[in-house]
């Protein structure tokens, strides 16, 4: 029997422990309170889009003659350097022509040499009287048309000697890298009013853009120069960083939505970033770091009317019994002047465990929490966001109105 009485006295202490200290750790269960604490951290106000990716400085190689390809030396993903030979053009038929122009060539020069000849022991006929001025003016005429024709053969002759000694080979105009290959070998490419694209080549990855549609209400806050950090659907985990680059003024409509294009550039130093990907972009508007913070629920809580009176009643009695006589500031009193535009009243649980309210300074917002500051502000101090009270509702009625975030009264339902 004494075993189980002092089992039974054990159990009813450890109980009794159990009960004080969780009483003592959370009050704000036995009041039916939500509380949110005073926290240190960022706060970033930011516009968000979408865009792709995109390589800068590409160039797209083409051909200026036609033919068929007979050797490609690259392929997609390699490294090349200016000049490099990316491909060969077959120059079978190019030999043929270039000896069929060769020899039209020269026979334009030997009709050119004969009418020439024959203009100037005409012309010595002439001056002797021998030949009228008419027959003389037809073998200078004749001279001429000879001399035409052997320029436009000469002409000819070098286009296809072009064609043969370096537009048969393909080569690259830039260093870099190539991103896309149309051609295979055995392919036969003809060069028409548009030149086609063999190979398109980047001349640095390490670089890229993104173009980013951002809607016309968002687009005054966009500013060059202003710091970007996005990310792709790759790698979720990565957070990129860029900076804009230019702000386009040529407007597009997507939806019935007017959006303007923002270009980004951004550095790829893991090389990680492809071309076509889609960013998810966040434009920084306002950044602070390290500051003390709130969430938005707490500036925007208003208790019942009686918790209200209560605790004016408590301030009221607390200033009557203070013997200095000194009046206390707005932000302790809770009452006072007209609060200023940044000014917000806070509700708080006390060290002791008591509700109370102060004016707070309220600065940047990012939707979620906002930046406040005062005498009293301390990070862990534990904020009202919700409670639960018999009778009244738990947000203000009107009879006693505080002011919500940004100095706006809050009255009835926000």
């Amino acid at each position: 029997m004494k075993k189980i009485i002092i089992i039974i006295i054990v159990l009813a202490i450890v109980a009794a422990g159990i009960l004080y200290f969780t009483k003592k750790k959370q009050p704000e269960s036995e009041s039916g309170m939500e509380l949110a604490e005073v926290s240190r951290g960022d706060i970033e106000n930011v516009v968000s889009s979408t865009g792709t990716l995109e390589t800068t400085g590409t160039v797209e190689v083409g051909t200026q003659m036609s033919g068929t390809v007979s050797k490609v030396l690259v392929d997609y993903n390699d490294l090349v350097e200016v000049d490099q030979v990316l491909a060969i053009i077959d120059t079978t038929q190019l030999h043929l022509t270039m000896e069929a122009s060769r020899a039209e060539l020269q026979a334009a020069k030997a009709r050119m040499l004969q009418a020439k000849l024959e203009y100037d022991s005409n012309q010595d006929l002439f001056e002797q009287e021998l030949i009228s001025s008419f027959d003389l003016e037809s073998y200078r005429i004749s001279y001429m048309s000879s001399e035409a024709s052997y320029s436009s053969t000469k002409a000819n002759y070098e286009k296809n000697r072009n064609n043969l000694e370096l537009y048969s080979v393909i080569r690259s105009p830039i260093s870099g890298i190539v991103i896309d290959r149309d051609i295979e070998e055995g392919q036969t490419v003809a060069s028409s009013y548009s030149t086609p694209t063999l190979f398109t080549i980047a001349k640095n990855l390490s670089e890229m853009e993104i173009f980013a549609y951002v809607d016309e209400s968002d687009i005054g806050q966009i500013t060059k120069g202003m710091p970007v950090s996005f990310t792709v659907d790759a790698y979720p985990d990565n957070n990129y960083e860029g900076k804009v680059k230019q702000v386009r003024l040529m407007p597009e409509t997507v939806s019935n939505v007017v959006n303007y294009i923002v270009v980004i550039s951004a550095r790829n130093t893991d090389m990680k970033l492809m071309p076509g990907m889609t960013a998810t972009v966040d434009f920084i508007i306002e950044q602070k770091k390290d500051i003390l913070r709130v969430s938005n629920t707490a500036l925007k809580f208003r208790p019942s009317t009686d918790v209200m009176h209560a605790v004016m009643e408590k301030k009221r009695a607390q200033r009557q019994n203070d013997s200095t006589g000194t009046p206390s500031t707005a932000s302790q009193r809770g009452t006072g002047s007209q609060p200023r535009e940044n000014r917000s009243s806070l509700w708080y649980v006390d060290d002791s465990g008591e509700i109370d309210v102060m004016f707070v300074e309220t600065g940047s917002t990012d939707g979620v929490y906002t930046e406040i500051s005062g005498n009293k502000v301390k990070e862990g101090l534990r904020c009202i966001t919700s409670m639960q009270s018999s009778g009244s509702s738990s947000t203000s009625n009107g009879l006693f109105q505080m002011p919500g975030p940004g100095g706006r009264p809050s009255g009835g339902s926000r």
